[in-house]
């Protein structure tokens, strides 16, 4: 069903319907509201097909009185990531990448088949049903958030008129497939601490654990995010693009002088440690994480030393999911936080939120608010002394 509704600010008449549980808003352009209802009838026969699932190309063009481009798959895929590849980070890029490539393998493309408007709901069912059976039901999932990523890019550029992903269900993940994490122990990151081999390392721990940021946030930040005077990290995420103002723990404090010091000088956008930015714009989180468990997990005793072997099984074999990674810092940050007696709403602004409404919230926390939580924070440079 459709409706057509007034808006008030432009005088101009809207559509409004529902299509596989999603609410669509559409402008008719028109202020004359018998203008607005030829529209309105197009809409509601196109979607009276779509019902009956009879609503082909030939009919879209013909109710709506717009052709859709012939646009090959290769040819769509190209242009997606010519264009997201300017502003995603590059390990989303490589997901897109990989993706492109198995969409081609998987329909056989050409330079000119099959076209992305013929491309049905059950052909993608079929694909992402295919990439399942060999991997994890994350990776599944994951799989099917990047496809609808493309869809929804070949929608904006009038591609096609339909996003094939929409009504495909996500695959449940079960408990034996989900990623335990749990948070480190004070004694633990203090061990971490002192096993650190050098200052990046001992940065990545007290910053890890101080402000809950993660690894990729940390590896590339900018010299110009520290604010020594204010004694605030003001840092725009990578994975959520929201902007945090994170109060300075004493411990990190000492360390952060030192390294803006060494760095005097340098462009506010500079990284604080060019060369492990660097590592990180070209390689991703891989290597960090390796040299995070072997460097410092093995060698403080929280982990033990793992082997690289395959033992002959495929990739469609569970792997193994530690317990421990770089990213427990993060839940040791909020678990540590929540146990301290701090609001859900004060943990939840340190750590950042994807949500549009609660980044709003978040925005009215006055920095007063926030600085005596963090200074509640234990400090993990100091072994705890026994009583």
């Amino acid at each position: 069903m459709a409706w057509l509704y007034r808006r008030p600010d432009s005088g101009r008449w809207w559509i409004g319907y529902r299509a596989n549980g999603v609410q669509f808003l559409t402008s008719t352009g028109q202020t004359d509201k018998g203008e607005a209802e030829k529209q309105l009838k197009k809409v509601e026969a196109m979607l009276a097909m779509k019902r009956a699932d009879a609503l082909t190309v030939e009919a879209f063009e013909q109710i709506s009185g717009r052709a859709l481009p012939a646009k090959a798959l290769t040819a769509a895929l190209t242009g997606w990531i010519d264009e997201t590849g300017k502003t995603a980070g590059p390990r989303t890029l490589e997901k897109y990448v990989g993706l492109s490539t198995a969409l081609t393998k998987h329909f056989r493309a050409t330079d000119s088949w099959p076209l992305v408007s013929s491309i049905t709901r059950d052909e993608m069912r079929e694909f992402l049903n295919k990439k399942r059976s060999k991997t994890s039901p994350a990776t599944g999932n994951m799989a099917r958030k990047c496809l609808s990523v493309f869809f929804r890019w070949c929608k904006a550029n009038d591609i096609v008129r339909d996003n094939p992903i929409e009504g495909i269900k996500r695959f449940e993940v079960s408990k034996s497939d989900q990623r335990v994490r749990r948070p480190f122990t004070v004694e633990e990151m203090n061990h971490l601490y002192q096993k650190a081999p050098n200052d990046f390392w001992r940065y990545m721990i007290l910053a890890g654990f101080f402000t809950g940021l993660r690894l990729g946030d940390l590896a590339t930040m900018p010299v110009g995010a520290v604010d020594l005077k204010a004694r605030t990290i003001n840092i725009l995420t990578r994975k959520t693009g929201v902007t945090l103002h994170i109060p300075i723990a004493t411990p990190l404090y000492g360390l952060l002088s030192k390294l803006l010091a060494e760095r005097k000088g340098a462009r506010a956008t500079a990284p604080l440690w060019p060369e492990h930015a660097k590592r990180y714009e070209d390689q991703g989180a891989g290597w960090f994480g390796q040299r995070f468990y072997d460097l410092m997990l093995v060698k403080a005793g929280i982990a033990g030393v793992r082997s690289h072997e395959s033992g002959g099984k495929s990739k469609a074999d569970k792997r193994r999911v530690n317990e421990v990674s770089f990213h427990c810092l993060r839940h040791s940050y909020v678990s540590t936080l929540a146990a301290l007696g701090q609001s859900q709403q004060i943990v939840k602004a340190l750590a950042g939120h994807s949500s549009d409404e609660i980044n709003d919230l978040y925005t009215k926390l006055p920095a007063e608010v926030l600085k005596p939580a963090i200074a509640l924070l234990p400090d993990i440079t100091k072994a705890k002394q026994d009583s």
